[in-house]
């Protein structure tokens, strides 16, 4: 009996992510790419950002070459796996410079089952073999490999955290 109620006070902790995420519903405009063809991956290394920053589900974007703020549009919100299980909501905004995605809406990073808004994305100058993501007060350093290809995105990332929840139990 033991075991039957340990995992119904585990299953809580499981939907914990799915609480504290904030999964809002914008408004999604539809706009060409510009007119010379450019896509988001063309885009982000003209800026010295790797192209796999966002998922092969980008529908629309819009960009100011005049202030580098940007709206990307996702045909719905998904999940990446990278080192660490990020977040894309269906609409995300921002300011690119080279180097820096600034005033960035729109994508959260999980770590230790809590969601985290990602307020930045950095690399070094000259390119480095790492890119910087700021989460509030803190930066973490991650390998620039994982971003140089455009990844597929899963509509749900719970799939990994009962996958994960139920390898390491039954591990034991």
């Amino acid at each position: 009996m033991p075991s039957s109620s340990f995992a119904f006070l585990l299953f809580p902790l499981l939907l914990l992510p799915l609480a504290t995420c904030n999964h809002q519903s914008p408004v999604v405009t539809s706009s060409p790419p510009p007119s010379n063809g450019t896509t988001v991956y063309d885009l982000l290394p003209q800026y010295g950002l790797p192209p796999g920053l966002l998922p092969d589900t980008v529908t629309s974007f819009t960009f100011s070459e005049d202030d580098g703020q940007f709206v990307v549009n996702l045909s719905g919100p998904c999940y990446v796996e990278f080192e660490y299980l990020v977040y894309y909501e269906p609409q995300i905004t921002g300011v690119v410079r080279y180097g820096i995605v600034s005033q960035l809406k729109g994508i959260q990073v999980r770590r230790f089952l809590v969601w985290f808004n990602v307020d930045a994305i950095k690399v070094d100058l000259p390119s480095s073999e790492y890119i910087y993501f700021d989460v509030g007060w803190i930066t973490k350093k991650l390998s620039a490999d994982q971003f140089m290809t455009i990844h597929s995105c899963r509509s749900n990332g719970l799939i990994d955290v009962v996958t994960n929840a139920t390898t390491s139990w039954f591990s034991v």
